[in-house]
């Protein structure tokens, strides 16, 4: 994980830097992820995925993260991790045999929404707890992956330069590879388009807020 961090890190300065942003163009997407001949094929794409390819390029994960809110699954407040989480409430202690369990819980999470962050979390945890160094490292490049395609879509210093998300706990998600602790969050409609508004702690990156630009959660 902490291999995932400084990648991203770096990848944030560079963006920060450069302003050099990779926005979803959606009607291109949804074209490409749809033609079986093309190299965005979505389902060979999310077979890679899965698989903890780590070969994907930068656009390849662009197309495969923004692509995703064109297949049926796609819903933008997925709670498909509820039962996960009512597992984990009810659990007074995480045991050997409760990690398995947990994890087995979080893959059948992660076949419904392949980039649950929770489910992902649990993963690492009982992986840390059972020494399972090799899923770890899959669910790491696999979160990378999606990371990355977030972290390149923009800066989210203001609007024009938002990330774009899927979901409401990527923003929370981003936040905490880069130690941001988030304070307020309200949604506005700018330019006819609804962000998502966060404040955030004082910090080393000297940000006060960040936006999050939502139209995937309106394409459908």
């Amino acid at each position: 994980m902490k291999k995932l961090l400084l990648i991203l890190i770096c990848c944030m300065g560079v963006m920060l830097c450069h302003g050099q942003f990779t926005r979803p163009d959606y009607n291109a997407i949804k074209k490409a992820i749809s033609n079986p001949k093309s190299e965005f094929y979505y389902p060979k794409l999310l077979e890679r995925y899965y698989a903890g390819d780590t070969t994907f390029t930068t656009k390849e994960s662009h197309y495969l993260y923004y692509g995703y809110v064109f297949q049926k699954e796609y819903d933008p407040y997925d709670m498909s991790d509820l039962e996960l989480r009512k597992h984990l409430r009810e659990l007074p202690s995480v045991s050997d045999d409760d990690c398995r369990e947990l994890i087995a819980m979080a893959q059948e999470v992660l076949k419904k929404n392949p980039f649950k962050v929770s489910a992902f979390r649990t993963i690492l945890y009982c992986c840390d707890q059972l020494d399972s160094t090799e899923l770890a490292t899959k669910c790491s490049w696999m979160q990378r992956n999606f990371a990355i395609a977030i972290i390149e879509s923009g800066n989210g210093k203001e609007p024009s330069s938002a990330f774009y998300v899927n979901e409401v706990e990527h923003e929370y998600f981003l936040l905490s590879l880069f130690d941001l602790t988030p304070g307020g969050q309200s949604l506005q409609v700018i330019n006819n388009e609804r962000y998502d508004v966060m404040e955030v702690d004082e910090n080393d990156y000297k940000i006060e807020k960040l936006y999050f630009n939502l139209k995937s959660f309106s394409i459908k």
